[in-house]
């Protein structure tokens, strides 16, 4: 940028020491004439004091004598000379006996200024007479008395200050521009010299080129402004770089994120479009990340995703691409692909080299992954459309286990696109409450007498009706289960307080997912629900899975214990089927436990698992409920067996509110004839 010669610290600092210059000039001229004048008074009344001196005799004479004409002589040779302005002789009793002055010249206001400064008063030298017998003596007969012209001196002075002035004025500005000639020099030109320099810097690449020091400077104040300009640029440059690093890396694993990731595959995807190559993006989730998580914390979680990330990058080409997209997701762009096999082949060795990872921060762990693969140009031809349909390809192979690979197919699309449509459709569902609840009811094994219902959610949407299992964990991935659940549990305390009241008391169970179990307020949330509808707790029963109850146990401790305390039921769900510790189940508030419907299937032929658990639950003191009771041969089992209660299709299938409160009115009016007829 080019500096104009007005706005120019040359031209600024040419005029700064040229007035700097002036000023002190003036300063030290006004001091010397103040000095000059001084001296000058000083010097001027010492030469009429020598004039004085000079005459004393003559003028002696003519005094004692009293003669006017040598008199005259003597004042006409006093104003002889220039500095002297008047004279006169006077005798001793006053008498003048001669007196001579220059007439008065006109003076300007200058000179009357300088005459000021020069001689405040009239000064004038006297000088006694003395007889010739009496030199020794004291007394005087008469007086000389010289006056100084002051006109004569201040023109004098007014000329030498003129002179002063003008050599002074010169010198002044000699002084200011060599100064600024010196400034120049010294300081603006080094410093046009660095600006230029640092106009040149490459903003992407700070420190590759210094900034040079200036010659001459290198151990003075120019040189350490660079120095220090230099080892900023230094970090700046450091700086720069580990900012680059993180916006184009992850901070944890150091591999490339989803930004660099998306631009590497789309230079792969050009350089395939040139060459007529292949593209392969391998789309890689951990399974069962999360519980190594929960149960060995974060710290072990991130040091496995850094093992995770150098085992993927060691399996790998130097011209492929390693990334992680966030979590426990991880994304491989492999270039110049020659076909499929060759993608399967990398696949396959990476889940080897994950599988391999046995320990991590002295914890031993087992390690599968799923990997979904899509191809370009066969399923793609931009980043995000391959990057979407490998995300597919590894939902598929999660869905069939995990620890495997699957290449991309069109109707993992349509899968996944109809999952979406579906989450939407849930939440709209969601918020305007379009479910409703259908009750299975549950009999005693032994008397067929009514006991409760189960509650299940049931979802029309378009016409028909979406089954729990495909929808219910969508809820639970996307949260939305929270709110479903506490609909559930609200419509089906309403409904059991109603039956209560015109009825009966009927208890209703309701499932409990591991999302609602682990919310911190969900105790508080059933002991407002029961108080606002006033449902007597013993009226319901929360049923949790075993899987879900046992995988923190100490967590869910408080808020079973607090459900318990409230009066409120509480059933282990599909029990058998999950990884129970019997010291665990000892200290559970629990009450019931429901022998899934996999052990009841089994029944007559395969009692073992059945009757463990009733007896079991004998032990413990709980109460039993056998789920999917669908044979008379099952129920007469289960009732011998010592099962409290039967639950499924043989008895009936769920029903609708009304249905179920007509079952309610039936098995009360029929319980009153019997009351009756006793």
């Amino acid at each position: 940028m080019a500096i104009s010669l007005l706005h120019s610290l040359t031209l600024k600092q040419a005029l700064h020491a040229i007035l700097a210059a002036f000023v002190i000039g003036f300063g030290v001229t006004a001091f010397e004439f103040g000095w000059t004048a001084s001296r000058e008074r000083t010097v001027t009344l010492h030469r009429i004091g020598e004039v004085a001196m000079l005459m004393d005799g003559t003028a002696t004479t003519a005094a004692w004598t009293l003669d006017h004409a040598l008199g005259e002589q003597v004042l006409d040779g006093v104003l002889a000379v220039r500095v002297a302005g008047w004279a006169e002789i006077r005798l001793d009793d006053g008498t003048l006996l001669n007196r001579r002055a220059r007439p008065p010249g006109e003076q300007s206001a200058l000179q009357r200024m300088v005459h000021t400064l020069l001689f405040r008063d009239e000064p004038a030298v006297e000088r006694a007479l003395l007889p010739q017998n009496e030199r020794n003596g004291r007394q005087a007969f008469a007086h000389l008395r010289i006056g100084v012209d002051t006109a004569e001196v201040t023109e004098g002075f007014l000329d030498y200050a003129a002179r002063t002035l003008v050599v002074g004025l010169l010198r002044n500005l000699l002084i200011g521009l060599a100064m600024a000639l010196v400034f120049h020099r010294l300081l603006t030109r080094p410093l046009v010299r660095i600006g230029r320099a640092v106009a040149r810097i490459d903003p992407e690449q700070p420190h590759a080129q210094p900034l040079p020091v200036p010659r001459g400077h290198a151990d003075d104040e120019l040189g350490y402004v660079v120095a220090r300009f230099n080892e900023t640029l230094g970090l700046l440059e450091r700086e720069h770089g580990e900012l680059r690093r993180m916006a184009t890396r992850c901070a944890l694993t150091g591999l490339a994120n989803r930004a660099l990731l998306i631009d590497r595959l789309g230079h792969a995807l050009d350089l395939a479009g040139r060459s007529g190559g292949r593209v392969a993006v391998l789309y890689l989730d951990l399974d069962r990340f999360k519980r190594i998580n929960d149960s060995l914390g974060h710290s072990v979680g991130d040091a496995l995703l850094c093992r995770v990330a150098e085992r993927l990058g060691e399996s790998v080409r130097r011209c492929d691409t390693v990334g992680r997209l966030g979590g426990d997701e991880f994304m491989i762009v492999l270039e110049r692909v020659a076909d499929s096999g060759e993608a399967a082949t990398v696949a396959g060795r990476l889940l080897d080299a994950l599988a391999g990872l046995t320990l991590v921060a002295e914890h031993r762990v087992h390690i599968t992954a799923s990997v979904g693969i899509a191809l370009h140009p066969d399923d793609g031809a931009d980043e995000q459309g391959l990057m979407r349909m490998a995300d597919a390809a590894m939902q598929a192979a999660k869905a069939e286990g995990g620890g495997r690979f699957v290449f991309y197919t069109r109707d993992m699309t349509e899968r996944a696109m109809a999952r979406l449509r579906l989450e939407a459709s849930l939440r709209e569902a969601t918020i305007q409450r379009g479910f409703e609840l259908a009750y299975q009811p549950k009999i005693e094994a032994a008397t067929g007498e009514l006991t409760g219902f189960e509650a299940l959610i049931r979802w029309r949407h378009e016409g028909a009706t979406i089954p729990p299992m495909e929808f219910i964990p969508v809820a639970e991935d996307t949260g939305l289960i929270i709110d479903i659940g506490a609909w559930v549990l609200d419509e089906a305390c309403r409904t059991a307080a109603r039956w209560a009241l015109d009825h009966g008391a009927v208890a209703v169970a309701v499932n409990v997912s591991a999302r609602q179990l682990a919310d911190p307020a969900f105790a508080a949330l059933v002991e407002d629900t029961l108080r606002r509808h006033g449902t007597s707790p013993e009226l319901l029963e929360i049923e949790i899975t075993e899987t879900v109850i046992m995988k923190d146990v100490r967590h869910h401790l408080p808020t079973l214990n607090r459900l318990r305390a409230l009066g409120v039921r509480i059933a282990i769900d599909d029990f058998g089927t999950g990884y129970s510790s019997l010291a665990y189940l000892r200290q559970l508030p629990v009450d019931v436990l429901k022998i899934d419907r996999s052990f009841v299937n089994d029944l007559p032929h395969a009692p073992d698992i059945a009757s463990t658990v009733i007896g079991l639950a004998q032990r413990l003191g709980l109460s039993t409920v056998a789920e999917g009771v669908e044979t008379v041969e099952q129920q007469r089992w289960l009732a011998e067996a010592g099962c409290d209660h039967l639950q499924g299709y043989l008895i009936s299938r769920p029903l609708s509110a009304d249905a179920a409160e007509a079952m309610v009115m039936a098995n009360f009016a029929l319980a009153d004839d019997m009351a009756m007829t006793a």
